[in-house]
């Protein structure tokens, strides 16, 4: 079923059902041997569930839902290893495709070559087994308490943390836009995405529009981790010096080439003081359910 709530049904019942959908999910990718795309519809699995969780900010079984975050947590930490040696080869065929210099061009084969292991598994078996392992605890921990009544005043409020980090998030980013800042506030963002997503049956239209925008600010910032864990790669390299200058180079320039845009982005979507994101998705919320 897609993810977003069901106006009209019970809320307690809803959520539980979104979040036993994707930890499910996510279990369901890493059955077997998994692949690239199979780790990282994982992954993305996990991203919406803990999205998920953080609407329940201040719930009263904040123990056990804490305890299902940081097993979703360790889940995804577990994948991540995974997920950052596709990522290298991927950012320099992008770079690759933008047509650099020919010298440049020459040392991202060389890099690609270099760095490119064919056979070798997308998973390590003892990160897979922890990421199943963490998984099952997570989805263990929903049929207890966890998920028990709330109303949409919690949800607001998860909401409204949620948008807050990312604010918070957004201005430490536009003091000093290094990469672990701007990663940082793709983080925040992330959540946020998944939560407007989650939401957008409340009001399809400008929701859906806030969505698309934060989906191209955080696509923005990948690309500019992506360079960044690129560059963190090469400079503990043994590759010839001259191949890890050019390729240094032009991934810097790919970096200060995204940044403005995303956080430009990231400026209208955080324009609002948290209070008042709150205060407007309770009324989205009041006209949505008017008559049910």
């Amino acid at each position: 079923m897609a993810f977003e709530l069901h106006i009209g049904r019970p809320l307690a019942a809803e959520l539980l059902r979104l979040l036993q959908d994707e930890i499910g999910g996510a279990l369901g990718e890493l059955a077997g041997t998994p692949d690239e795309a199979a780790i990282h519809a994982a992954r993305r699995h996990i991203k919406k569930a803990r999205a998920t969780l953080r609407l329940l900010d201040g719930d009263v079984h904040a123990r056990a839902l804490a305890r299902c975050e940081n097993e979703l947590r360790a889940a995804g930490r577990a994948l991540a290893p995974s997920r950052d040696a596709a990522v290298l080869l991927r950012t320099i065929d992008t770079l690759s495709r933008a047509r650099p210099p020919k010298a440049t061009a020459s040392a991202l084969q060389a890099v690609r070559q270099a760095w490119q292991t064919p056979g070798t598994p997308q998973l390590d078996a003892g990160d897979l087994m922890t990421a199943r392992l963490a998984l099952q605890e997570s989805a263990a921990t929903l049929t207890g308490p966890a998920a028990g009544a709330c109303d949409f005043d919690t949800l607001a409020r998860g909401f409204a943390t949620t948008y807050r980090a990312g604010r918070r998030a957004l201005k430490r980013a536009l003091r000093n836009p290094d990469a672990e800042r701007l990663h940082a506030l793709r983080r925040q963002l992330k959540h946020h995405i998944y939560q407007l997503r989650l939401l957008q049956p409340l009001w399809p239209g400008p929701l859906g529009a806030l969505h698309a925008q934060a989906d191209r600010a955080a696509d923005l910032l990948g690309l500019h981790h992506d360079c960044a864990v690129l560059r963190e790669r090469l400079a503990s390299s043994t590759l010839p010096p001259t191949d890890r200058m050019r390729v240094d180079t032009l991934a810097a320039k790919r970096q200060d080439s995204l940044a403005p845009e995303a956080l430009d982005i990231c400026r209208r979507l955080y324009a609002e003081r948290s209070a008042s994101c709150k205060r407007r998705l309770k009324a989205y919320w009041r006209c949505a359910t008017r008559g049910q």
